[in-house]
């Protein structure tokens, strides 16, 4: 079942993407409303999404089943802008994050306060914020845990009966991972984690939705990067031409390179002995 470019995923779950294909976004359909998940990277794509969701919800609540219509909440899985600018246009509704997650919004929106206020953006602030894990017992149940990784907060979203997780950034299929802000032993040990759950479907935060083999497929590819990393850091390769090297060697967009760098010089401890500097926030 496909709704609106949102396909059903497994169960009351659907999940779908920006229409560049960018970063990707879902809902679960409860007995307590629609749960979003993320809300993508403009305002045009959050009132698609929300279109979606409510279609969908309309739709099941033809059937045997109860379904809430309206959205009760919607979860970020982190803070970076291309995971929550859609949210602007939502209307009041539960927004739960996880306390790094909101610590990490807070500084994204003051270092984007100027462009955000210009373009009239203004993402959802969370209003009910955890620690480590909140149960949503909603017909179906949800889980969002907080794992750490990738950026100042990561977590995921499960819903164990349709056997769909939601990794956020903590999984990038088809394509290099953002790693500006990584946290890399936490990033491994949330993948490790991850790998024991009973899943069939992971829906990462980019690239296609896939079967549980993905995990173990993000997990090689980071290990694969910080080993090469480590040893050039060994070799006294400075950050600049370490950015190049592994730039090519794993895929980096031009975009994506001055992140890179970022990652390598702050949280990798490549040294710097160049010009000029690089911000590590920003969208995914």
């Amino acid at each position: 079942m496909v709704v609106a470019g949102f396909t059903r995923v497994g169960g009351p779950v659907f999940a779908g993407s920006d229409k560049e294909d960018r970063v990707n976004a879902g809902f679960v359909l409860t007995g307590k409303g629609v749960l979003v998940v993320d809300t993508l990277v403009t305002r045009e794509d959050g009132l698609a999404l929300l279109e979606a969701a409510r279609s969908a919800a309309a739709g099941a609540g033809e059937g045997a089943k109860p379904v809430v219509v309206a959205v009760t909440a919607l979860v970020y899985t982190h803070e970076h802008s291309d995971h929550t600018i859609g949210s602007t246009d939502f209307p009041p509704c539960g927004v739960l994050a996880s306390e790094g997650t909101t610590r990490g919004l807070r500084v994204e929106l003051e270092r984007m306060a100027a462009d955000f206020a210009g373009r009239g953006i203004a993402p959802k602030t969370p209003t009910l914020v955890f620690e480590t894990r909140v149960r949503l017992p909603w017909d179906p149940e949800v889980v969002v845990a907080e794992l750490g990784g990738h950026a100042e907060g990561s977590s995921v979203v499960y819903v164990p009966s349709a056997k769909v997780l939601f990794t956020g950034d903590l999984v990038f299929r088809g394509r290099a991972a953002w790693v500006g802000g990584i946290r890399p032993e936490r990033w491994l040990a949330a993948l490790r984690v991850l790998e024991s759950w009973d899943v069939d479907v992971v829906v990462p935060g980019h690239g296609p939705v896939g079967g549980r083999e993905i995990l173990a497929e993000q997990r090689a590819w980071l290990e694969c990067f910080l080993a090469r990393a480590r040893e050039l850091r060994t070799e006294g390769v400075p950050a600049r031409q370490a950015t190049a090297i592994l730039g090519d060697e794993f895929g980096f967009t031009e975009r994506q390179r001055e992140n890179l760098f970022f990652g390598l010089r702050r949280r990798l401890g490549l040294r710097h002995d160049e010009e000029g500097s690089a911000g590590g926030g920003g969208a995914s």
